[in-house]
């Protein structure tokens, strides 16, 4: 009789060692040792082609387990054994059309859900425009004075295109809805090249940052229906624009104006054209343009969310956002933030150069804000976390926390 080593075996059933050495310690596999090592032989091979047929019939290890122990009981050439397989064959094929029932039932879903979703973008969609009753929180951000808006097309009470100007010789245009200072006009880019894709992003990132990102907005979320009491007009300051929007949605009061502003017209005029398709809000007020000149007249803001945007705006423009977006808001108005940080005695703090430390120190912050005259209604931590994406270079390989931040602006 022809024995062979564990590694020939394995090689002959085109399957690894590893897998051979599971096999016998389950007693799928019952071969002796000689020595100190396995010796196969020819009816061992019978038994893992054997295995390896009940595996294509989709029988569990375990299952396979019982059969094979079964037939050593009572003998392969017996009525009991034959009758067993008749049991064991005849229960796996009832399962076996379970699972087609509940394939089928899956793929008639599937289908009817393609449906809808093709259905809702065949419905087409109303066109969203500047809302007339919105004129008067408009104004130069150069002179602060009135702006005159004028050849435009109206629908339903929103400007759909016109020009702007103000006695200063401030111009603007209104077209296809959003507001565009064109002179601000610019494509988003991350680390020098085009901004991914969410897609893209999705891949890169990990599940943990993505979930902690998360979070971070539902606290804000929460903290808005604490302490915003049915606010009227609410500022969105957001790297990607309308990104926060999309989970606040569903909290959003139905007469409340939500403002969201980006400098790329392509990034907006696709939220503008999915906010147009899917929902049924159309309180928005679209801007392209700078956020230190929001063509908007001070203190006529009830809520502004700064989601993750205080860092970066600060690293590129050298200035604390919030003291840029503070004028617009009322008094007694609200601010929530999320901002992220790393622990000041950390090396990943002193990692970083100097100059920019500033825009990861909590205490800073908060500093600053309380500087600004807000009250602090809360302030929480979550975090630390760790997350290694190609994308959020500046935050990658570190232990980063993010302060979640409500503050309301002081009464003079």
């Amino acid at each position: 009789m022809i024995k062979i080593r564990i590694s020939d075996f394995a090689k002959k059933h085109k399957v690894t060692q590893d897998t051979i050495r599971h096999y016998l310690d389950m007693g799928l596999l019952v071969t002796k040792k000689v020595g100190a090592h396995y010796r196969f032989t020819e009816s061992d091979s019978k038994e893992i082609e054997k295995i390896m047929e009940l595996k294509q019939l989709d029988f569990s290890l375990q299952q396979i387990q019982e059969i094979l122990c079964f037939r050593r009981l009572v003998g392969e050439q017996t009525e009991e054994y034959r009758k067993y397989c008749i049991s064991v064959l005849e229960n796996k094929r009832e399962q076996i059309e379970k699972e087609q029932q509940r394939f089928k039932e899956i793929d008639h879903e599937l289908n009817n859900r393609i449906i809808k979703f093709k259905a809702a973008k065949a419905e087409g969609k109303e066109n969203l425009g500047l809302p007339m009753a919105s004129m008067d929180i408009l104004c130069c951000p150069d002179c602060k004075g009135i702006l005159n808006i004028y050849n435009g097309t109206i629908e339903k009470n929103m400007i759909i295109d016109a020009n702007v100007r103000c006695v200063c010789d401030y111009t603007a245009i209104i077209e296809n809805g959003i507001y565009i200072e064109e002179s601000a006009v610019r494509e988003k880019t991350m680390n020098g090249k085009a901004m991914p894709s969410k897609k893209e992003y999705l891949d890169a990132a990990s599940h943990k940052f993505i979930n902690f990102y998360y979070d971070g907005m539902a606290m804000l979320i929460e903290n808005i229906e604490k302490y915003s009491k049915g606010p009227k007009y609410i500022l969105e300051i957001e790297n990607c624009v309308g990104n926060f929007l999309m989970q606040y949605i569903n909290y959003l009061p139905n007469d409340a104006r939500y403002i969201l502003v980006d400098n790329d017209i392509n990034r907006i005029a696709k939220l503008k054209n999915n906010l147009e398709l899917e929902f049924n809000h159309n309180n928005f007020i679209f801007f392209c343009c700078d956020i230190d000149r929001l063509p908007i007249v001070n203190s006529s803001l009830d809520l502004i969310i700064d989601h993750w945007m205080t860092k970066n705006y600060g690293l590129l423009n050298k200035k604390f956002l919030p003291k840029v977006y503070s004028p617009l808001l009322k008094k007694e108005g609200i601010l929530v933030g999320i901002y992220p940080y790393f622990d000041i005695k950390s090396k990943d703090y002193y990692s970083l150069p100097i100059e920019t430390r500033e825009y990861y120190n909590r205490d800073k912050l908060l500093e600053k804000l309380d500087d600004l005259d807000y009250i602090r209604t809360e302030v929480e931590t979550i975090g630390p976390i760790i997350e290694n994406n190609p994308y959020n270079l500046d935050i990658k390989d570190k232990e980063l926390y993010c302060t979640i931040y409500a503050g309301q602006k002081k009464e003079k």
